[in-house]
């Protein structure tokens, strides 16, 4: 379980052109100390009533520039933090920066107070968009955080934007393939939201940007999901977390409080389709008029969830019509930067008949 303590706008530099994260959080100003410890006992008070407890806590710092603060305030927020991992109640902290505010000094003091991840905000890797957006770094510094983040054994985050001003399909891949090589332990991307007060809202309202349409967005954001499983990398999130989005600021662009469902359902269609693309060439199979496909449980609700729309978008492309089952066998310790829980195949009358493991859809779908 994350428990989110955000920090908007505070230590940022400088004001990215698609932010405005006093809008965006609804709250400003540095939180009080009795403010953060009465959000991370209310996280924790929620898990007392579950009958199943994470197995991790972490206490994370979001929004802002973490390590541009001044060292006194970093040390005030980390050593709260730190007051509850020596009372056992929370595990680690982890917390989000900018690639340039991060050298070995820094590195050195989270550590000491307990910080065990870093997520890095590089957001592309292309200069020209970096430039266009007012980030203020460069591709190189990201490389370089990343280095000595690695180099002093922490868990290493990357977050990505898409639909940024002046960016498209293939530098976003370009950009994500380049964040893949640094080898993060994992991402997080999200699209780009045009903000009330935001600078960016002045430009969409000037008609020099155009958000992205939400298919264009959730068609990039599932290539990018084979090209992380490829280099076998998960992401933890699909889009903003709970809490980072006051729905008042929000004025256009692909957003969804489900993104990542989204982004699942999509990969779904596209690993059904490969599946009965073989089927239809399948001596045992083809003459069938009704087939059925066997998943494991966890997957049931994308076969089966929105009036069965996977099952009938395939009979739509077929002349199969589609059921499905729950796989009687638990697929066990499969990697989590497979995007489903095991591999699909299906059932004629108690006998499996695979045709594309999980692994070889991945490896072989276009991007």
């Amino acid at each position: 379980m994350i428990i989110p303590i955000f920090l908007p706008q505070i230590g940022c530099p400088s004001r990215c052109i698609y932010c405005n994260q006093e809008d965006l959080t609804g709250s400003c100003g540095l939180p009080e100390k009795e403010s953060i410890n009465q959000t991370i006992e209310a996280y924790l008070s929620s898990q007392k009533d579950k009958e199943k407890k994470a197995d991790r806590v972490e206490i994370a710092f979001y929004g802002g520039t973490f390590t541009a603060l001044p060292v006194t305030i970093q040390e005030q927020l980390l050593s709260i933090a730190a007051g509850w991992i020596a009372k056992k109640e929370v595990h680690q902290i982890r917390l989000s920066t900018r690639p340039d505010h991060l050298d070995r000094t820094t590195i050195c003091r989270l550590q000491a107070y307990g910080v065990k991840t870093v997520e890095v905000g590089a957001q592309t890797m292309n200069p020209t968009v970096l430039k266009k957006i007012h980030r203020g770094h460069e591709p190189k510094d990201t490389v370089r955080a990343m280095k000595l983040l690695k180099q002093e054994g922490l868990q290493t985050s990357l977050h990505i934007m898409t639909a940024l001003p002046g960016d498209d399909e293939a530098s976003a891949l370009l950009s994500l393939e380049e964040c893949l090589h640094l080898q993060p332990d994992f991402l997080r991307i999200h699209p780009t939201l045009v903000l009330k007060n935001s600078l960016l809202e002045k430009e969409w309202r000037e008609g020099r940007y155009q958000p992205w349409s939400w298919g264009r967005n959730l068609r990039l954001l599932t290539k990018m999901a084979l090209l992380c499983a490829r280099y076998q990398k998960p992401v933890h999130r699909w889009g903003l977390m709970p809490g980072e989005l006051c729905q008042s600021s929000y004025l256009a662009g692909p957003y969804s409080p489900s993104l990542g469902e989204w982004v699942k359902r999509s990969l779904a269609f596209l690993y059904l389709s490969s599946l009965l693309t073989c089927a239809l060439e399948s001596p045992q199979l083809k003459k069938q008029k009704t087939v059925t496909l066997a998943v494991p449980s966890k997957d049931l609700s994308l076969v089966r969830g929105q009036r069965k729309w996977l099952l009938r978008h395939g009979s739509t492309i077929s002349h199969f019509s589609l059921h499905s089952i729950c796989q009687a066998d638990l697929q066990k310790n499969l990697p989590t930067y497979l995007p489903f829980h095991g591999d699909w195949y299906f059932d004629d009358n108690g006998e499996k008949i695979f045709f594309l493991t999980l692994e070889e859809f991945i490896a072989n779908c276009r991007i």
